[in-house]
């Protein structure tokens, strides 16, 4: 695979994707609903990120009918983000899309190439630094059983179904971004997160996290 990537941008504020994580999303203004359908017409993957400022506001108040035929608030993305293929899992008769972005990789921002009426931009693939795995055994597991208890407190029916084994199987690099599709932090301390191209660093900080604070768990 070559290190440069065209990727369709969709900058969500509060929104901070990782690679091996699903995002779903429901999609109404009339330039993302193009840049779905473009994108799986040319096989492109969509970058779903965190923003860094808003750069255009939307007009309130708006009705249904005018929200799905004006485009709304603009903003500036972040530089690092995750992308993936978009699958269309249904659409309403309003025009409204309903899609599973899985994501893939992690990337960087190189430079645009389309603005208008969405952005497209070449990426970079940003890649870890190597460290070896036995180091963040330890770290591994106390995520796993904070989480475990975690579910037990906010989501009890849950627990019978968390597979322990099967998250402490997995390599640690990969676990510390999939463990995202059930934890969710501060936005900024996500990004934080996914910019960390130390893995046993990442998994350090999601444990203090976890120690110091109280978190939802999305299952």
């Amino acid at each position: 695979m070559s290190s440069f990537l065209d990727v369709a941008i969709f900058p969500l504020p509060n929104q901070v994707s990782f690679p091996g994580t699903v995002v779903p999303l429901h999609v109404f203004e009339p330039r993302y609903r193009k840049m779905i359908d473009e994108s799986v017409e040319h096989e492109r993957m969509i970058a779903v990120c965190h923003v860094k400022k808003q750069i255009g506001a939307a007009k309130k108040p708006q009705s249904i009918q005018r929200a799905l035929n004006t485009n709304q608030a603009s903003y500036l993305p972040q530089e690092i983000f995750s992308a993936g293929p978009c699958n269309i899992l249904k659409r309403s008769r309003d025009g409204r899309i309903y899609v599973n972005i899985s994501m893939r990789h992690r990337l960087k921002f190189d430079r645009e190439i389309q603005t208008l009426p969405y952005r497209i931009a070449s990426c970079s693939l940003l890649h870890d630094d190597p460290v070896e795995p036995s180091q963040m055994v330890d770290q591994q597991i106390e995520i796993v059983d904070r989480i475990l208890d975690l579910i037990g407190r906010q989501a009890p029916t849950e627990v019978s179904r968390f597979n322990r084994e099967a998250w402490l199987a997995m390599d640690p690099q990969q676990f510390s971004f999939t463990i995202f599709q059930l934890l969710r932090f501060e936005p900024e301390l996500m990004q934080c997160i996914l910019e960390l191209t130390n893995p046993e660093e990442r998994l350090q900080l999601i444990v203090k996290t976890l120690t110091d604070n109280d978190h939802e768990f999305i299952g």
